[in-house]
């Protein structure tokens, strides 16, 4: 009988408990669902990747002419504005090939002024042809009928036919001698000076070395921020070897995500985009799809893969997504280039293009003069 009021307290003892395990796990239900279902819906909307840089349209300075270093004006992480000097070269080579082209100038105007006398004097010796033939015809019909009536003698005759074929012989000379002379003008005297073929070729050797002394001057073709400076004073450089890099500045920036190609079902341009930096813990920037690449980053690599041999293995590609801030980031905490960036892209409207990029459509919209500035190297004037 001692048994059952011992079972009894128990079962009274685990109600209790039983009733606190019922009510911690609905707590626990609760919250899951208030914190993952937010979570998973997030998952379902939006595409995310930490494989994602900050990148940038830079322009690496070289020189257009080979020289000596003579001043460098700039140095690491200076902002530069567009037209400012960066480096100077040696001029003097440059400008005795200047005074050389000018004095070939001068020589090469005195040419054509000699040519021109030469042109009129061949049509005065044309001239002077014509009427010494016209004489000499007539002096030669003279004596056709002098000789007819036998009052002119055959040797005053035969002197008579010999000028005029003289005559005729120097009048051919003298036309002659008019055709070389038009030629050695140009076929035309109507041109001026300038426009000869000899001008002219002297006037493009003296372009051609002021441009180059202009060259042993170079600034900066864009506005960005010195870097990658490897040049010295007294260094020699040669014509297309890089000098120093300008990278843009902070508000020209834009982002490279690297998606999973599986990523890329519902992903748009235009749609919305936040960017956390590694740098700034915490930091949110607000950006937006601009574009998406035509291929895969392995599609552009040095050696892409031979997916045709024997040995193949399939891996999940990663296709560049191009993505552009909506506002300029905040000036203590400025992007740049290289920086790791985690990227979140809502992709809840799918309305956009798949192809399109919307700078493109904007430089289209404000003109050509508005096209972003390009990647490759640029040889600073």
């Amino acid at each position: 009988m001692s048994g059952r009021p011992f079972l009894q307290r128990l079962k009274a003892r685990a109600t209790p408990r039983r009733a606190l395990a019922a009510v911690v796990a609905a707590v626990v239900l609760v919250a899951a669902l208030t914190v993952g279902w937010p979570y998973l819906r997030y998952l379902r909307t939006h595409e995310t990747t930490d494989d994602a840089y900050v990148d940038g349209t830079t322009a690496t300075v070289t020189s257009r002419v080979a020289g000596t270093v003579i001043a460098v004006d700039v140095q690491n992480n200076w902002t530069v504005g567009r037209g400012q000097v960066l480096i100077t070269l040696d001029p003097k080579d440059f400008e005795v090939t200047l005074e050389d082209a000018e004095a070939g100038l001068e020589h090469a105007r005195q040419t054509v002024d000699s040519l021109s006398a030469k042109y009129g004097a061949a049509k005065s010796g044309v001239a002077l042809s014509d009427e010494q033939l016209r004489q000499a015809r007539l002096d030669f019909q003279r004596a056709q009928k002098l000789r007819r009536s036998n009052v002119l003698s055959q040797d005053a005759y035969d002197r008579a036919s010999t000028a005029l074929r003289v005559a005729e012989a120097n009048r051919a000379v003298a036309a002659h001698d008019l055709d070389q002379a038009l030629a050695a003008l140009g076929g035309s005297t109507d041109a001026p000076d300038r426009d000869h073929p000899l001008v002219r070729q002297a006037q493009a050797a003296v372009d051609a070395a002021r441009l180059n002394l202009g060259y042993t001057v170079l600034k900066a073709p864009v506005d960005g921020i010195i870097a990658n400076r490897h040049v010295e004073v007294g260094d020699r450089v040669e014509a297309g070897q890089p000098l120093m890099t300008l990278v843009p500045p902070p508000a020209r920036l834009f982002v490279t995500a690297n998606f999973k190609e599986t990523q890329l079902r519902d992903v748009r341009v235009g749609q919305a985009a936040e960017l956390r930096a590694d740098a700034y813990p915490g930091q949110v920037y607000h950006a937006h799809v601009d574009s998406i690449s035509m291929g895969t980053g392995s599609a552009f690599a040095l050696l892409p893969p031979e997916n045709a041999t024997g040995n193949w293995v399939k891996v999940v590609q990663r296709v560049p997504v191009k993505l552009v801030l909506d506002e300029d980031p905040p000036s203590e905490k400025p992007l740049r280039i290289g920086l790791s960036v985690a990227v979140s892209v809502d992709t809840r409207d799918t309305r956009g293009a798949l192809l399109a990029s919307e700078l493109q459509e904007a430089a289209a919209r404000r003109g050509p003069s508005a096209v972003e500035p390009s990647a490759p190297p640029v040889s600073a004037p």
